[in-house]
């Protein structure tokens, strides 16, 4: 109390006449303790803030001139008894709850804002405080269970469960509160990234023949990290679950689908004098669009020793991307076999593709002709993700721009060939956006700076060495994300 007020025992005991108000209130006046003398009926006519259980008071007050912006005070009496059960003093206790009340204020403007913000939501979303009260429950929300929100705030006790299941059980956010470990246990079914928890599940009550539902569950923190609550948002998935059980049944066709289609992808690359490559491509789904080759020339009567070279992708993905890859692969195979300048095979190439190209798919593709003799490769590059290339005597990138637009989009157009020496040590890098563009937890992209940084630690390495340390560094980075595009990658090193 001397700290508090400021005031030391030797100047406050033996006063009377409120003067222990005084460092409160700067005035004179009853505190809580007085109110232990007083008699019921006139302590309620002039306190209905105070609390009284038996014979001992509580009261929250604010003391607007205690400190500059006032203060808020927690307060307890109780009366002192002798042997005979007479009353012959008071005992207070004071605690400075300013913080708290300044939080609970915080806390309240919060929960108003989340509530206004949710219930715009276009997805059912309700929030569960951290005794597992209602405290948000969006319009959605009602319009999919028949309950509104007047009639689901502020109830507990798995009372929300009951519009789902019929009864009171743990919904998902309920499980936010849960470690870990027991999770995994009880609920099998249920997939945890990071603090977010997310299942599918089906609810045969909810209507008749049931329901599919798609749930995500993530914690709400108090400004200390503590778990103050958590957020449930459910999307009713019945028909997307049926669409995917009916293809599901189509998946050993896409399987004959994603045979066939790695077919068209070497199984061996050709040794290629005075370079050493690799190539390989990760399709995001069973099928699509990505595709590389390498095209001997000695099979028809152009120059020995020369090889084309060719990394493309397709737009779009699954079966439609994957049959116009097999299409783009063969024009331009075959335009590459007939014509010895790159560009005038890649401009054939896209005069044909651009008129069997109904459904406004296009690719885009980087074409080159590797010569083992004048160690160069004279390219196209239509459209495509600028491969890269590292001289190993200067420790520099360079960046084989393009030169023409993608194949499919206007016929007649003109592309142009330009030629670059690979040296001994010097690296090219050829990729489609599935590496760059790869997603991590935080969605941050993989970006091109991190693959120039894995290409220049790994100089040393063979192509093939250096083509699985940056699909490595890409898995790691990408790990716990699923792979939304296709991903292919050549590598040619000069030897």
């Amino acid at each position: 109390m001397e700290e508090i007020t400021g005031v030391p025992a030797s100047g406050m005991l033996g006063k009377g006449d409120y003067e222990y108000a005084i460092p409160f209130y700067g005035e004179r006046k009853p505190m809580l303790a007085n109110l232990v003398m007083m008699g019921d009926e006139e302590l309620t006519a002039r306190y209905n803030t105070v609390i009284k259980t038996g014979d001992t008071f509580i009261v929250d007050i604010f003391i607007p001139g205690f400190r500059p912006g006032g203060a808020w005070f927690w307060a307890k009496a109780r009366p002192l008894r002798d042997r005979q059960g007479t009353i012959t003093g008071a005992i207070e206790t004071i605690r400075d709850i300013t913080d708290r009340k300044q939080a609970e204020e915080e806390t309240d403007q919060a929960r108003q804002r989340l509530a206004e913000i949710i219930s715009f939501l276009p997805d059912p979303t309700f929030v569960i405080d951290r005794n597992g009260v209602v405290i948000a429950w969006n319009k959605a929300l009602g319009e999919l269970t028949g309950t509104s929100a007047e009639q689901m705030i502020g109830k507990g006790d798995y009372e929300y469960a009951i519009p789902f299941y019929g009864e009171r059980k743990p919904m998902l956010a309920n499980l936010i509160f849960m470690p870990g470990e027991e999770i995994g246990q009880r609920y099998h079914s249920v997939q945890r990234t990071r603090d977010t928890l997310v299942v599918d599940i089906f609810i045969p009550g909810f209507r008749p023949g049931g329901a599919y539902f798609w749930a995500k569950a993530s914690p709400l923190y108090d400004p200390d990290g503590n778990i103050a609550g958590a957020i449930e948002t459910i999307r009713d998935i019945t028909e997307r679950t049926q669409i995917e059980q009916k293809l599901a049944r189509s998946s050993a066709e896409l399987q004959i689908a994603a045979e066939i289609q790695q077919s068209f992808l070497p199984e061996t690359l050709p040794e290629i004098k005075g370079f050493d490559i690799a190539a390989r491509s990760v399709m995001a789904k069973e099928v699509g669009g990505d595709f590389f080759d390498v095209i001997p020339f000695e099979v028809i009567p152009l120059e020995l020793g020369k090889y084309g070279i060719l990394i493309a992708d397709v737009s779009g993905k699954g079966v439609p991307a994957a049959l116009f890859m097999a299409l783009s692969r063969i024009v331009v195979r075959v335009n590459a076999l007939w014509h010895r300048d790159p560009a005038k095979a890649i401009g054939f190439a896209n005069d044909i593709i651009t008129q069997d190209s109904k459904a406004g798919m296009f690719v885009t593709l980087f074409y080159g002709s590797l010569s083992e003799k004048e160690r160069t490769l004279t390219y196209v590059n239509a459209g495509h993700n600028p491969p890269l290339l590292y001289r190993c005597s200067v420790k520099t990138f360079e960046e084989l721009m393009p030169t023409g637009i993608f194949l499919g989009g206007l016929e007649h157009q003109v592309y142009s060939s330009r030629t670059v020496e690979i040296g001994v040590g010097d690296i090219v890098v050829l990729y489609t956006d599935g590496i760059t563009e790869s997603i991590n937890g935080d969605e941050e992209m993989f970006g091109e700076d991190r693959l120039r940084l894995i290409i220049r630690e790994h100089t040393r390495l063979s192509a093939i060495g250096i083509l699985e340390k940056i699909l490595e560094e890409v898995s790691s980075f990408a790990v716990g994300q699923p792979q939304f595009d296709d991903i292919t990658l050549m590598v040619i090193k000069g030897v």
